[in-house]
């Protein structure tokens, strides 16, 4: 599949979200600006024998399409190493989707509480890759131009007007191998101000 396909293939896939906006006031809303932080970590026997570790770091800015949708565009920076390599840096960018789920979303005035969970898909290129070797570790390593599709699912608690705090579980499929090989996740905390 090309990239070009793809972009088609997500634009149209939109297209139903776009056309739900309830009034042109919705449309643009609010602005979200966010980052969180995440680890993954994979060992086999001791923990400092055989093991893997990823810190990802994730910066997002998106606008509201209806009063529970967002998109935008984001980057995610990744830092692997395993037992026989020091500390690689990799990145991720692309655009990104987030639909609040059961209730609405946890800063509107129809919020019955201060917690919102939120489902979240997207797609990035970057220059991220690994692979399994035999032993069960991944070895990391740079290779330009893979395409990821990122989702997410989480939970965002309204802290004070603008403010949120999020914790959320990624889930990260690439270049369309089984997710054994092709796939990665990790847990993230992180925080948005809706503006």
């Amino acid at each position: 599949m090309t990239t070009k396909s793809i972009w088609t293939l997500l634009l149209l896939a939109s297209l139903p979200f776009l056309a739900s906006a309830q009034s042109r006031r919705d449309f643009a809303d609010r602005l979200l600006l966010g980052v969180h932080y995440g680890y993954a970590e994979n060992f086999r026997e001791e923990r400092d024998l055989f093991f893997e570790r990823e810190h990802y770091t994730n910066l997002r800015a998106g606008i509201s399409l209806t009063p529970s949708l967002y998109a935008g565009i984001q980057s995610r920076f990744i830092q692997a190493r395993n037992f026989e390599t020091d500390f690689q840096s990799f990145y991720m960018a692309g655009v990104w989707t987030r639909g609040y789920l059961l209730h609405p979303h946890p800063l509107s005035n129809r919020a019955l509480n201060r917690i919102g969970a939120f489902l979240e898909a997207g797609f990035s290129m970057g220059n991220y890759a690994f692979e399994y070797r035999p032993d069960g570790v991944q070895n990391y390593f740079q290779r330009n131009g893979n395409w990821y599709i990122p989702m997410a699912m989480g939970l965002e608690y309204r802290v004070w007007r603008g403010l949120t705090l999020e914790g959320s579980l990624n889930m990260i499929y690439n270049n369309g191998g089984n997710w054994n090989e092709q796939g990665f996740a990790y847990l993230s905390i992180g925080a948005n101000w809706h503006w």
